[in-house]
């Protein structure tokens, strides 16, 4: 399963039919806090996710869920891409890092690295 946590209702909505089409199981949240109060990175092979949320952001997410124990991998997606970010991201061991928009050949490649790696 793959969990996207996105606050653009459209990016989430056109990510779950993405996947969905390419056969994978999706799961969506619209905030961190959303998906730490269902539970919901427990049985995902991946994780999706904005760096750039509402409230708690993706980096904050990631390192909530590694403090859990949790060790899905995650792939950070943003429009905001600089230095500061790219940096930010590999330190917290992101499975990968794509900016927005990306198109599906890099999206499922990333995904697939991710995944492997688990």
């Amino acid at each position: 399963m793959i969990v996207v946590v996105d606050d653009d209702a459209l990016v989430r909505s056109s990510l779950s039919r993405l996947l969905g089409s390419a056969g994978y199981e999706v799961r969506t949240y619209a905030s961190a806090r959303e998906l730490i109060d269902a539970g919901g990175a427990g049985d995902a092979s991946c994780l999706v996710c904005d760096i750039y949320l509402g409230g708690m952001s993706g980096f904050g997410l990631e390192e909530t869920l590694r403090g859990g124990g949790s060790t899905v991998p995650v792939l950070f997606v943003t429009a905001h891409d600089d230095a500061t970010t790219r940096a930010r991201a590999q330190q917290v061991r992101a499975g990968s890092y794509l900016r927005k928009p990306f198109n599906a050949d890099a999206l499922f490649a990333a995904l697939d690295a991710a995944i492997a790696t688990r």
